[in-house]
């Protein structure tokens, strides 16, 4: 009997054990530790990482402000003189490739399980920004076979391939966020807080800036005409970020430079003259006062037979100026695109013949990028347009000065101003004095890991550009 009451007992336990069990899963969650991540918490940790990226003063500041000569520094000159750190270039590499397109992908394919085409627009939006990022610092780069985990050495792709691949994202992007399907959290946001049209226009926006950047290598019109009336329309459309009041959410040029108390980068005497010149007010606002009420700016380079700071030369810093107080704020804003830069391409465009209206559209779209650019800045433009030296009347002279205008209005944006230095070759640049290389750089050395951990597929894109050095040229220069 006792036998027979075990056994009676051990089936009613294990009855009684799995009964319990069904349904166990569905009940047993932990809310503070999601299995699945809504795609829209993934949006905002891109946007950063690629805009303190930009912003960055060892980035940004010294390969991209210095190089095009709007920024200058009167000590640690090495990056200024084209001799710039390599574990810095292999961050922006490793910070776009794992952070920036990974992460967007992962947004993008959470969104279209959750049938959410307005997310998915903008992470195509990101990895676009972030392709077209790599390919203009450093040419050929992994793009096709990129972001795939079972191919670790994925090959380089030209840069006219990988360009088609970002017009074509973009393109695609459009289309997603003008289904009207999904939404975008505003919280999760850090451009527009959640609006879709802003998010349309800046696709465009893009899409025409990356246009622009590759019209001498084939005929652009078609595609640039059919975006206009479909892009920025003013200030309120710049895609950036509004950075807060303290660190690790401030500017990462007030983090830096005032924070952490680095105030060797100044402004350049280059930007000073060109400025004074045109009876520019931005001056103010792009440079402060040395210690005796001036402003006055540094050539780029120096420090090598020419010691700095240098007493005899004036190069020290009490002499040479700060940058302004605007560009040294915490909550300075982090731009990723301006109606400004737009409007001022457009009239390139209109210049060149690419799009409709001719020089006298140009005209009207060169004075409304300047007109965005002293908004920005907070002060009138009145003044300065009415200045006959201002405007052109002939295609030389607008091609010039349309240009020019691009270069000082994307102060501040330190790889974006060398860039698009690199395309148009104005105004007029020296190299540094005292550097290593007899020009200003081309691009970025590749990453001190592809030799190693790619060889085969890094000679190949090495073979294409020639070599493997900072003068290199890239397709669209």
């Amino acid at each position: 009997m006792k036998k027979i009451n075990i056994i009676l007992y051990t089936f009613l336990s294990f009855v009684l054990f799995t009964g319990c069990d069904k349904g166990f899963e569905e009940f047993n969650v932990d809310p503070n530790n999601s299995t699945v991540v809504p795609a829209h918490l993934l949006l905002g940790g891109p946007q950063k990482k690629y805009m303190n990226t930009m912003y960055s003063v060892q980035k940004g500041g010294d390969m991209g402000a210095c190089w095009a000569q709007q920024w200058s520094k009167v000590e640690y000159n090495d990056e200024a003189r084209y001799v710039p750190r390599r574990g810095v270039i292999d961050d922006i590499w490793d910070v776009m490739y794992a952070d920036v397109i990974t992460e967007s992908k992962d947004m993008y394919d959470l969104a279209g399980a959750e049938g959410n085409n307005s997310l998915k627009g903008a992470g195509l939006v990101m990895q676009a920004v972030a392709y077209q990022t790599l390919v203009d610092l450093y040419g050929p780069i992994p793009f096709t076979e990129a972001i795939d985990g079972n191919n670790l050495q994925p090959a380089y792709d030209s840069e006219s391939l990988v360009y088609e691949g970002i017009i074509q994202m973009l393109s695609d992007a459009s289309t997603l966020l003008a289904s009207g399907k999904g939404t975008i959290t505003s919280s999760s946001d850090l451009f527009y807080g959640g609006n879709v049209s802003n998010w349309i226009k800046l696709a465009n926006s893009l899409k025409f800036r990356a246009l622009m950047r590759i019209s001498s290598t084939k005929n652009v019109m078609v595609d640039l005409q059919a975006l206009m009336g479909k892009m920025f329309t003013s200030n309120t459309d710049n895609a950036q970020i509004s950075y807060l009041s303290a660190p690790p959410d401030a500017n990462p040029i007030w983090e830096s430079i005032v924070y952490r108390n680095r105030p060797e980068y100044r402004i350049n005497s280059v930007m000073v003259e060109m400025l004074t010149s045109l009876n520019d007010d931005r001056l103010a606002v792009y440079a402060g006062e040395n210690a005796s009420g001036n402003i006055v700016g540094k050539p780029s380079g120096f420090g090598v037979q020419t010691t700095l700071p240098n007493e005899d030369l004036g190069y020290t810093y009490a002499n040479i100026s700060p940058l302004g107080e605007k560009y040294l704020t915490a909550t300075l804003p982090g731009v990723l695109m301006s109606y400004s830069q737009l409007a001022l391409l457009i009239a390139q465009a209109a210049n060149e013949g690419y799009i409709t209206g001719g020089i006298t559209s140009a005209q009207e779209w060169y004075q409304e990028g300047i007109k965005a650019s002293f908004d920005f800045n907070g002060i009138s433009s009145v003044d300065y347009l009415a200045q006959s030296s201002i405007g052109f009347t002939t295609k030389a002279d607008a091609r010039i000065k349309i240009a020019t205008q691009e270069w000082i209005a994307l102060f501040g944006q330190g790889f974006e101003s060398w860039t698009e230095w690199r395309r148009n070759k104005i105004p007029v640049l020296a190299p540094a004095a005292e550097s290593l290389i007899d020009q200003i750089p081309s691009r970025l050395f590749y990453p001190t890991t592809e030799p190693s951990l790619n060889k085969e597929n890094y000679e190949a894109g090495v073979q294409t550009i020639g070599s493997d050095n900072l003068t290199a040229p890239l397709f669209w220069q």
